[in-house]
């Protein structure tokens, strides 16, 4: 068996041991078993590697991505569809034990997908993240990599994954502070959000580059998910976007919000949005300019989901 502490570089090593490598900063040697917000340690800690088919048009294609679900999260969403691997009050769920049992099953779904490797929550494991893609560049593989993340970033962290990543896949999920802090347990997230995509921005642009079969090869997608009675919100998170990046970036506007079990304390969140609710924001999305990207069906939600206990995906 071989241990990923073994393949850190000195650099990744050194980040470990006093972990900034989100927002939260909590310092902790991780190379110890120190735990800080994610409660997670420096070993592989990935939950799930699968064809996963629901994603963008234009990062699914026809046969699917390869998505590496890393456990735990630097976001607590109450409301987070992956709860049973991103609640960091759990267990951290580690299914492969070694790095030559990731890279093999990496290698095996690619088989079947879209010649692309999404990473789902990479921020906490970005040194893990970092080795998959060495070990795979070492074995000639060369798959497109996508950092599908909460938006929660360190702009100094996002410098330097540059070169190694080909999409940038972030959430913008609220534009007021107080909702972030009350839905996903975190301080000051429009301000590092923004900041973060505006680094993304800068090393992409706003031109999402596609090959020969309209499957994304470099470029950035912002998402963001509409919540039920919080029309509002969606609409301000689109004029910070319109007003501090750009109307022509790629956005993709998720109406899937889906309560997947009874959140206490929140009743609010307990349905789906509306046609009605959907719709407002839509024609917000066009009022501000925005022409690049999708509109998701009201008919997504609860549709796609990863079984996370059962180590498979399900397309209901």
């Amino acid at each position: 068996m071989n241990n990923i502490i073994d393949y850190y570089t000195l650099e990744e090593k050194k980040a470990l041991s006093s972990c900034e490598l989100c927002p939260h900063r909590c310092k902790v040697n991780r190379l110890n078993n120190e735990r800080g917000y994610c409660n997670t340690d420096s070993n592989i800690n990935i939950a799930l590697i699968c064809n996963h088919k629901g994603e963008e048009p234009v990062l699914s294609g026809e046969k699917g991505v390869c998505n590496v679900f890393f456990s735990h999260c630097n976001c607590q969403c109450v409301f987070c569809q992956n709860k049973t691997i991103s609640n960091n009050s759990s267990i951290c769920k580690n299914l492969y034990q070694s790095v030559d049992s990731v890279i093999e099953k990496i290698i095996e779904v690619l088989q079947t997908s879209e010649n692309i490797v999404g990473f789902v929550s990479p921020t906490p494991h970005i040194p893990a993240m970092k080795v998959i893609i060495r070990e795979l560049h070492k074995r000639n593989i060369y798959p497109r990599f996508v950092y599908n993340s909460s938006g929660y970033e360190n702009v100094e962290v996002l410098k330097d994954l540059e070169e190694i990543i080909n999409v940038y896949l972030p959430d913008f999920k609220y534009a007021n502070e107080v909702i972030a802090k009350q839905f996903s347990k975190i301080n000051n997230y429009p301000t590092h959000c923004l900041n973060a995509i505006k680094e993304m921005y800068r090393q992409k642009g706003s031109t999402l580059i596609t090959d020969d079969r309209e499957i994304a090869e470099n470029g950035l997608i912002i998402r963001h998910l509409i919540l039920p009675s919080h029309v509002e919100e969606s609409k301000k998170v689109l004029e910070t976007i319109s007003m501090e990046i750009s109307t022509s970036v790629s956005l993709s506007l998720m109406g899937q919000y889906f309560p997947p079990f009874k959140i206490e304390g929140f009743e609010s969140l307990n349905r789906t949005i509306t046609k009605e609710e959907y719709e407002e924001v839509v024609e917000h999305f066009y009022s501000l300019g925005f022409h690049k990207g999708w509109l998701q069906e009201l008919s997504s939600t609860n549709t796609c989901l990863p079984d996370f206990e059962n180590n498979r995906f399900l397309n209901q």
